[in-house]
């Protein structure tokens, strides 16, 4: 069998419908991929039209993968050069492809390889599909021309698509190179067909229809030619006489579609197709070039032609092809107000946007122009429609989440009030009388849906109509008043109220207003409300309270009342969104009530369960769960003891790695666990039963390394010594592991102020031979001596060190003596001495001082000559830090507590924790060891190991400047 038809086999079992066929053929296709002649094999047989089609699909699909994977030059298993041009040379061979969805891929591969060989590996690839798109539209009368026409055309589309997507300059400037060429041939058949379709007998459906469609086509390729070829467009003859043809075109559809009978109204979508891709032409060339879109003569035209259609148009019965069209006039007129590059620098202007800035406001947004267009924004295209308030009543709360959707771009209400936004902004004051007035005319309004446009207006514009709209005074007074009308007809007015308010106060709502704030948005709340209302309003509330000038003591007094309100529209919501949106609200209650949430937490804890349950599909709505639970632990503090039977399994579920759910779930879960740990009043068997799998998730590597330190850390400071009974050997196994070459230095800093915390909390009985077995210390003493890392690196590992020595020199003098002797350093001792004396000064902490001093004091204690020569140098150690601080009679300095706490912690917040970490360090030496007494005690103990006093005098003090001694005696007192 030949491998052409070993090929055809397995590609004709990969077409099959059968599960296990199926899969052994992709095991066999995946074997042969990088076989040479593969892919070229796979082309014949995709081009060999006498095979089933199936068959054929299954080529083209994983031929395109194999350029995807092997036709770069760099990459492994590369494909062949001599097999990429059997490849190339035959891609533009076979574009009369009949089957669609076959030339569809066809013409897909072709752009995958021009994408990566042109020019350089194909240079005649756009001449060679020009000349076959000129042939075949110089022969239409024969039908096989016209599929090919069809087909090359398409495929330069896709080309063209592929080239511009380019990102490097080199890429964009060959593709400039070629747009002349391309311009010049495709802008001739594009004109030719639309000519063509003007002129055509509008009963000739077949003769529309290809007219329709060729012109498309060309219309397709022209727009990103034009767009991405020619980068001065105003200057560029051709480009510039299409950039004015192309809104008489416009302007041409615009009528051909009215005059299309009603037996030809299919052709209607072709032709909205021509119309908003010229559409789309000018939004792309106002996007990539605006100063050029508006030098180029006629773009005044062009933005009054789409102003037109809006002054002319209304929402309510637009239908949706025509709304695009509006909507592609919004966003051109949304550019002009404001581009970056149409802002003026006042120091030095730059003279094009000066020129730009002109021809907008004298051509286009003028003064009366810039009033009509607030005015048609607020009174047609911002206000809402039946088919809006249809859908309030048939689906509440699907329409307040569309309402807070980000979909401005492709819907015509939102994308008014983003244009309204960009008007008011850059005409303030110009506009804001007007705004004011239309404020005053509010108050006996009876057209409902026009009041709502209105109150949109002073909400969206609320950061430039803060100086002159006085909102307090209408808030008590007209607002409060409107919020109590119940009449059904005005939930609108009610619920854009509410929604007003979250844009107002963050702005301009004084103190004395927030009571009212409070009173209205709760009133709001009521069950007997519309739901799009209460869900208005409970995202206001959550705004006012997540505002800087909230005050707890001010909200009180509606506390109980929000909680109850936001638990009865918990009950009614079904989306998770909204769900989410609620919860978030509790959150941020719970949050800034702090402790005095506790008599209501109950309310809310209730809720959690059930909502967790119906939530197994919904990671996010998970995930705001856990959020609420780490708020309300937070928050009640020491009594959140409570919750532990709640909380435990949610933070196993959420770390656990063998759960599908961990992924979206882990972050949220370490945050709880934090928390959790942090208002701990004591350690319990629940919160000790999850040590392990915070040693597990630590022994994974650095993915959640300085996470999982701060939770073992918070458990070292809550019970030490059953942290190393739970899992101290496969902790210290896991710190041993992370330690070595190429940590990054925050990465080893963190460590080793996690081990500092473990010296500090559980002494060497404990952990001692944990550090031996694991390698840990010899890890230490290797990255110190390598000396490779910082400074920063080095001190934090020398202050563990320390540490160790303070509690127990003679176990640290053991251990690296016989660390020495496994890396063949007898003297590691000395040379460790030495080396810890030389980086002294790089230590700049008092505190951290005064560790170190201790540290190299203890490891003096010693018979060691190869230490005791370093006597003279510990001496002057001595006399700067003792002449650095004046420590109380107890060793303690207020020096020494001015030292950063971790990120999270916040002093003014009294959590257990926190009272155990100052607990913990007023135990530690350096805040309860006299640095005099401790030196004077040293060596006493050094004279007496070393002969008397006498001796010692005689053999190591002697050795040390006569004037440092003299200079010491009375800092020791």
């Amino acid at each position: 069998m030949s491998a052409r038809d070993a090929l055809l086999s397995v590609l004709a079992e990969a077409a099959s419908q059968e599960q296990a066929r199926m899969k052994n053929a992709v095991t066999q296709l995946q074997q042969w991929e990088t076989t040479p002649q593969f892919n070229a094999t796979l082309q014949d047989i995709f081009y060999d039209r006498s095979l089933d089609t199936n068959i054929r699909w299954q080529a083209i699909i994983y031929l395109k993968n194999g350029i995807d994977k092997y036709w770069r030059k760099n990459a492994k298993n590369a494909i062949a050069p001599d097999e990429k041009t059997s490849i190339r040379s035959r891609l533009l061979t076979t574009l009369d492809e009949e089957h669609k969805q076959l030339a569809t891929q066809n013409g897909v591969l072709i752009a995958k390889i021009a994408r990566i060989d042109f020019p350089l590996e194909w240079p005649d690839l756009l001449t060679t599909l020009l000349d076959i798109v000129r042939s075949s539209t110089a022969n239409e009368s024969d039908a096989r021309a016209r599929l090919v026409q069809q087909r090359s055309l398409y495929t330069l589309h896709l080309v063209v698509k592929g080239l511009i997507s380019k990102t490097l300059a080199a890429g964009r400037k060959q593709f400039q190179q070629a747009a002349p060429e391309l311009f010049s041939n495709v802008v001739n058949i594009y004109v030719r067909y639309v000519d063509m379709l003007f002129a055509t007998n509008s009963t000739n459906i077949e003769s529309l229809s290809g007219c329709l469609e060729t012109s498309h086509m060309a219309l397709k390729c022209l727009r990103r030619i034009v767009v991405h070829g020619f980068p001065e467009i105003a200057t560029s003859e051709g480009p510039a006489a299409f950039f004015r043809l192309a809104l008489e075109h416009l302007q041409k559809f615009m009528a051909f579609k009215d005059s299309i009978p009603e037996q030809c109204s299919f052709l209607v979508t072709s032709v909205d197709s021509h119309i908003k891709l010229i559409g789309k032409f000018y939004l792309d060339l106002m996007d990539a070039h605006p100063r050029q879109f508006i030098l180029t003569p006629g773009a005044g035209s062009v933005l009054m032609f789409y102003w037109g259609l809006l002054a002319g148009n209304g929402n309510e019965h637009t239908a949706a092809h025509a709304q695009t069209t509006l909507i592609q006039g919004l966003l051109l007129i949304k550019k002009t107000l404001k581009d970056p590059q149409f802002i003026l620098n006042n120091k030095d202007p730059e003279p094009i946007v000066v020129q730009c800035k002109h021809i907008i406001e004298n051509e286009f947004m003028t003064a009366e122009t810039s009033n009509k267009l607030a005015e048609i924004l607020i009174t047609k295209y911002m206000r809402l429609s039946e088919a809006d308030l249809e859908e309030w009543d048939s689906n509440p709360e699907e329409w307040a989440l569309e309402e807070e959707a980000d979909s401005w771009r492709y819907q015509l209400r939102p994308c008014a009030e983003k244009v309204f936004m960009d008007l008011l902004s850059s005409r303030r004051a110009q506009l804001s009388p007007l705004l004011v007035q239309l404020v005053g005319s509010t108050a006996n309004m009876s057209d409902l849906t026009l009041k709502d446009s209105i109150y949109c207006a002073i909400g969206l514009g609320s950061h430039d109509l803060y100086g002159a709209v006085d909102f307090d005074s209408w808030l008590v007074g007209q607002l409060s008043q409107e919020v109590q009308n119940a009449d059904p007809s005005n939930r609108v007015i009610r619920r854009r109220i509410a929604w007003m308010i979250g844009k107002w106060v963050s702005v301009n709502i004084s103190k004395a207003a927030r009571p009212t704030v409070y009173t209205i948005l709760l009133h709001l709340l009521r069950s007997e409300e519309h739901l799009a209302v209460r869900l208005a309003a409970a995202q206001s509330l959550k705004v006012s309270i997540d505002d800087w000038d909230f005050e707890p003591a001010t909200f009180a007094p509606f506390l109980e009342q929000s909680v109850q309100s936001l638990r009865m529209v918990m009950g009614e919501v079904e989306e998770p969104d909204s769900r989410m949106r609620i919860l978030s609200c509790m959150s941020m209650i719970v949050e800034r009530m702090d402790e005095h949430i506790a008599p209501y937490a109950q309310q809310i804890i209730e809720l959690l369960p059930p909502l967790w349950q119906a939530a197994a599909d919904q990671n996010l709505l998970q995930s705001a769960i856990l959020v609420v639970m780490t708020k309300l632990v937070e928050s009640l503090k020491s009594q959140s003891v409570s919750l532990h039977a709640l909380v435990m399994p949610l933070i196993r579920l959420s770390v656990d790695p063998s759960q599908e759910a961990h992924i979206y779930l882990m972050e949220d879960g370490f945050e709880l666990w934090l928390a959790t740990l942090k208002s701990a009043s004591q350690s319990t068997d629940e919160l000790m039963s999850l040590v392990p799998a915070a040693v597990a998730l630590l022994s994974e590597g650095m993915d959640h390394m300085r996470t999982m330190l701060k939770i073992l850390q918070s458990y070292l400071m809550l019970d030490a010594e059953r942290t190393f009974q739970t899992a101290g050997q496969a902790l210290i196994n896991a710190i041993a592991g992370l330690m070595g070459d190429g940590l990054r230095s925050e990465a080893s800093v963190s460590i080793m102020q996690f081990m500092d915390i473990a010296a500090l909390t559980c002494p060497i009985r404990i952990t001692g031979e944990l550090y031996i077995s694991s390698g840990l210390l010899n890890k230490v003493l290797s990255v110190i001596m390598a000396k490779q890392e910082t400074n920063v690196v080095l001190t934090h590992y020398l202050c563990f060190l320390a540490r160790l020595a303070v509690e127990d020199a003679a176990y640290l003098s053991s251990v690296i003596n016989n660390a020495g002797q496994q890396f063949g350093q007898p003297r590691l001792l000395g040379m460790l001495v030495d080396f810890w004396m030389e980086k002294f000064d790089n230590v700049s902490h008092p505190k951290h001082r005064k560790l170190h001093a201790m540290g190299l004091t203890a490891m003096m204690r010693t018979t060691d000559p190869s230490v005791l020569e370093y006597l003279p140098r510990l001496v002057g150690i001595w006399g700067d830090v003792l002449n650095e601080v004046n420590e109380n009679g107890t060793g303690d300095s207020l020096v020494y507590w001015r030292e950063a706490q971790d990120d999270e912690d916040d002093a003014s917040e009294e959590t257990a924790e926190i009272l155990r970490r100052r607990e913990l360090l007023k135990h530690d030496p350096v805040h309860t060891t006299n640095l005099a007494h401790y030196i004077k005690a040293s060596i006493v103990e050094y004279e007496r190991l070393n002969g008397g006093s006498e001796a010692f005098q005689q053999q190591w003090l002697s050795k040390v400047d006569p004037l440092m001694l003299e200079g010491l005696m009375p800092l020791l007192g």
